[in-house]
């Protein structure tokens, strides 16, 4: 139960949300007993109050996380402060091993809380404001003015933290954030025409392509689009009852299943399929091709490891061989034990061959600075880990792949202006030195391929048993297996399958075909 009090300033005449948001009674071990209707001092009233100052105590440990973070604040208003600011988000992603855009985050909710929000993070360094409370907070005001968000930090402070209950705080929260959002200017639509991809969340080969706009204009596109589905699917029914030609039946089922497409399929047919209209401007080819990494053994059929596209987004095993079907051409990349790789090139070149660039984003699909997820299909440069001597090329630096991975450019500008420096280790690795003067070093191994040890150890197995069933056969040919059973007498199953191990018993169920 809590009591509140309204306040009577506000804006334009407007009363403010409340300032005085109070619990009845206050939250203490023996109030928070007495609630739950426990006796005092059983094994449930004690777990409950240590989980009570558990959660305090983390609300102390998270403000002196915020503290230790808050140093590392660049302001993000000044252009000239780019380079500091991105080798400080690198260096506190890799020690929070978390993502470059992450730590960016982070650094700035610090710097907010305690330049910013003092009276709050007070709150919560007394152990009294819950931290998820604080976290939402944070997030809730990060599109304020900073005046805002003092105003903001004044009343919340205020309220009864350390006693309203949790849907309570989220209520008053609400309302405040409300009322500071009220008399902000409008955005204007026409900022916010945006074109997203959007991952399903889950590794199911399922992206969204999200088109965001004035509402005029997406209702006009869509009607456009349904529009264009309709025409066709009405001319598609027109050919089959007339035996004529089918219009934009582009995969043939139209003519094979004897029915027209759905709409849905029409919609996202006509979007997929047809050409985009650029008033004349040339759109460049792409510089890549597009990598579909898939397993040989997902490839053969004998196993489900998923395909990657472009080395990063997971494909599950039934679409990559259905994408591989259609293809003419396969492109084979070896990998350790048999590794194929590039022999280095002279010193004397300092760009790489087409293939080294195909070869460099296979193993490097995303930028390789620890913590950054930017992907390098196209946005990204071919490094020299260590540098290339352009006035003494024979000094070092070569242009081979030991020597090469792929950058974010951003990055890529950090490492030229000597903020971030990789050094390529005799075992694959890389050790990256963040900083100068240093603020973080750290190892990352290289990355492997997809299942490398399980693909080859599940190849000499299979290979292993076939060889084993065509000797098997090859002695059932002369005789030798009648001969054996006739000496020996029949196997008693239950005998044989006790001695096999669980390899054994896998390499059993194979079918005889050849793996291969």
């Amino acid at each position: 139960m809590t009591v509140t009090q309204p306040h009577p300033a506000g804006r334009s005449g407007d009363a403010v949300p409340s300032s005085r948001v109070r619990a009845r009674t206050p939250l203490t071990p023996d109030s928070l007993v007495s609630r739950g209707k426990l006796v005092a001092g059983d094994a449930d009233a004690a777990a409950i109050i240590r989980m009570m100052e558990t959660e305090r105590e983390e609300s102390r440990r998270h403000a002196r996380h915020l503290l230790d973070l808050a140093p590392f604040w660049i302001d993000h208003e000044d252009p000239d402060l780019s380079e500091d600011r991105e080798e400080r988000s690198l260096a506190i992603a890799i020690a929070l091993r978390t993502t470059t855009a992450r730590a960016s985050c982070r650094i700035r909710d610090a710097h907010v809380a305690t330049a910013e929000m003092p009276r709050t993070f007070e709150r919560l360094a007394a152990g009294g404001m819950p931290k998820d409370w604080h976290q939402k907070m944070l997030r809730s005001v990060r599109d304020f003015t900073p005046f805002q968000r003092s105003q903001a930090d004044e009343f919340i402070a205020a309220w009864d933290l350390a006693s309203i209950p949790a849907d309570r705080f989220q209520d008053e929260l609400r309302q405040l954030v409300s009322w500071f959002e009220r008399e902000e200017p409008r955005h204007c639509p026409e900022h916010s025409r945006d074109v997203t991809v959007e991952s399903s969340g889950r590794d199911d080969g399922i992206a969204c392509l999200r088109v965001t706009g004035p509402i005029p204009e997406i209702l006009a596109l869509a009607r456009r689009i349904d529009a264009a589905a309709k025409a066709v699917q009405a001319e598609q029914r027109h050919a089959l009852e007339d035996g004529a030609p089918i219009p934009f039946d582009l995969d043939g089922d139209v003519a094979r299943d004897g029915g027209a497409m759905t709409l849905a399929a029409l919609r996202y047919a006509v979007i997929h399929r047809t050409l985009l209209d650029t008033a004349g401007v040339e759109v460049p080819a792409p510089r890549h091709r597009i990598n579909i990494v898939v397993p040989v053994l997902t490839m053969m059929g004998l196993d489900d490891t998923p395909a990657t596209f472009d080395g990063v987004t997971p494909l599950p095993a039934a679409m990559a061989r259905k994408l591989a079907e259609s293809e003419p051409v396969w492109h084979r990349v070896f990998t350790d034990p048999a590794t194929g790789a590039f022999l280095p090139l002279p010193a004397q070149r300092y760009r790489p061959t087409p293939e080294m660039v195909e070869h460099l984003r296979l193993t490097t699909p995303r930028c390789a600075v620890p913590g950054c997820t930017k992907g390098t299909t196209d946005d990204a440069e071919n490094d020299h880990i260590e540098e290339f001597d352009h006035a003494h090329p024979e000094r070092g630096g070569p242009t081979s792949l030991d020597n090469l991975h792929r950058l974010h450019w951003g990055h890529h500008d950090l490492k030229t202006a000597g903020r971030v420096d990789p050094v390529r280790e005799p075992d694959g690795s890389t050790t990256w030195t963040v900083g100068s003067p240093p603020l973080v070093t750290t190892r990352v191994s290289p990355r492997p391929d997809l299942a490398t040890p399980r693909v080859a150890t599940a190849m000499r197995e299979s290979w292993e048993r076939y060889q084993w069933l065509c000797m098997m056969e090859e002695m059932e040919r002369h005789g030798e297996v009648d001969r054996i059973f006739r000496e020996w007498g029949p196997v008693d199953t239950a005998v044989e399958e006790a001695c096999l191990d669980e390899d054994d018993l896998r390499r059993a169920s194979w079918d005889i075909d050849p793996p291969f």
